[in-house]
């Protein structure tokens, strides 16, 4: 047994981690409101909460600029997380106009059921192999936004808001296995009547995860050495709907036996494995795959490419998706554009037209760029910080995902600019960003997205490091091409105990 065994219904059911709460239904509206945005908050809350717990009162009239709090302390520890994630959370979801009902269901599941997947609340208390957390700070967690390119920053829905966490043992400080906080999120008491439940949505979870680990007893047991990583989409109606990310191991070193049977080691140039596991998740995942393990083993050499981590939604097969991220060592515009149209094989007026728009991101980010390659830049030290946690971007230049959409003839891919390790600054990301979307038409009034950044973020000048963006990413979709950045809460910056 793993020194890291979790006996998770006990877990599920401590109430200093996880709200009680009795069994849940779809939130719909059934508690009245007298129309106010503090009584839709508090309807919202009795909603999901029932009786099982006390709420806060808010004095009236009540001003928008106030803090409330309506929610009540489960533990210190849940308490701690709340603060750190909860106001960058909630401020995200209002500048992305949110309806306010959608928001404090948002919230309120956030606090019901994650900060016990927090784990400790110090970094320097966690155990097993932990220097792969997604930011250079420690952070569990990662906020996205997903910014289409004709919507104005201030209409309703302006952007879909997501966010990632990496899960940890609120006691011991261990990583735990993502497969059974899936299982726990998708039910119905986990889920609170809010994650997405269609029959048979799980099934390529559970696929991938026994094509993986095929000597795995059971979903709740840690295969160590492995990421786990759960992503959570907040609909705007309120819906959540879950994605789930596997990054197996390195390869035991020469002359060790490996602790458990892995498929896929982390860091292989060889993908032939993964016919398989397409051909068991949908037979029209197969022809793209074979594209993408030709260019790797052929005309993709010289990117020096390297699997590290797959993953999918949760969701009905016709709908789902097979990603598969890869690293690469070529930094070059050119190369980036080669690599992700395999080399060409990957062509049309809609392919043209995002590579084309790929250029202009590029070129807004990287305006200090030599020979259309983003210079390396020194990350801004963060006082305090020794250091012994960052991630080790330094061996990982760029990262690529080839997603396999069933039904599609072609692979769709994305890349992944490192910020906290190429940028200046957030203040310069941010410009760059809104700079591109002007590029392109997007309506905007000037600032509008350091302004958001900065009020999600306040514990620093934007101008101070660039510790805030992890990554911005450019992606080709069927319907055309997305802009994705991703920001960590930096819940362990100084600057929160000043």
């Amino acid at each position: 047994m793993s020194l890291y065994a979790t006996d998770w219904p006990k877990l599920w059911k401590d109430g200093r981690y996880f709200a009680q709460l009795p069994s849940p239904t779809a939130p719909k509206r059934q508690t009245p409101c007298d129309g106010t945005l503090v009584g839709e908050v508090v309807a919202v809350a009795i909603d999901l909460l029932g009786s099982t717990y006390e709420l806060g009162t808010v004095t009236l009239p009540f001003e928008p600029e106030e803090h409330f709090e309506i929610l009540p302390t489960l533990s210190e520890q849940s308490s701690f997380w709340w603060g750190r994630a909860g106001r960058a959370l909630a401020s995200q979801l209002a500048t992305a106009k949110y309806p306010i009902r959608a928001q404090a269901s948002h919230l309120i599941f956030w606090w019901a059921r994650l900060g016990g997947l927090m784990g400790v609340t110090s970094k320097q208390a966690r155990t097993g192999e932990q220097y792969d957390t997604s930011s250079f700070d420690g952070s569990n967690l990662e906020f996205s936004w997903v910014i289409p390119h004709d919507t104005h920053p201030s209409e309703e829905c302006n952007r879909k808001i997501r966010f990632a966490i990496d899960p940890f043992h609120p006691e011991r400080g261990h990583r735990v296995a993502g497969g059974a906080v899936i299982d726990y999120l998708w039910s119905e008491q986990g889920g609170m009547g809010l994650v997405k439940r269609e029959e048979g949505s799980k099934d390529w979870k559970d696929i991938i995860e026994k094509w993986l680990f095929p000597d795995l007893k059971d979903t709740g047991e840690i295969v160590e050495g492995t990421t786990y990583a759960i992503a959570f989409d907040l609909d705007p109606s309120g819906d959540i709907e879950l994605k789930q990310y596997y990054m197996p191991p390195n390869p035991p070193l020469p002359g060790t036996e490996p602790k458990n049977c892995v498929a896929a080691y982390r860091g292989t140039d060889d993908l032939e494995c993964f016919k398989g596991l397409a051909r068991d998740l949908h037979p029209s995942l197969e022809a793209p795959l074979q594209m993408i393990i030709d260019f790797v083993q052929s005309n993709g050499k010289e990117s020096m490419m390297k699997w590290v981590m797959v993953a999918c939604d949760v969701t009905k097969s016709e709908k789902n998706r097979l990603k598969l991220y890869i690293i690469s060592e070529r930094t070059k515009l050119k190369d980036m554009i080669y690599d992700m149209t395999l080399g060409g094989q990957i062509a049309g007026p809609r392919v043209d037209e995002s590579m084309a728009n790929l250029s202009k991101f590029f070129t807004r980010l990287f305006p200090r760029a030599k020979t259309e390659e983003p210079q390396f830049q020194p990350r801004s030290s963060i006082p305090g910080e020794d250091g012994s946690s960052n991630l080790r971007r330094n061996d990982v230049r760029m990262m690529y995902y080839y997603e396999l959409f069933v039904g599609q003839s072609v692979p769709f891919s994305k890349i992944y600019f490192f910020m906290d390790h190429f940028s200046k600054n957030e203040y310069d990301t941010a410009q760059g960003t809104e700079l591109f979307f002007k590029d392109v038409g997007k309506p905007g009034d000037e600032g509008w997205m350091t302004e958001a950044l900065a009020h999600a973020y306040p514990q620093i000048p934007l101008d101070k490091r660039n510790s805030i963006h992890t990554v911005a990413s450019f992606g080709t979709k069927p319907s055309g091409w997305d802009v994705t950045n991703y920001y960590s809460p930096e819940f362990f910056a100084p600057e929160f105990d000043e």
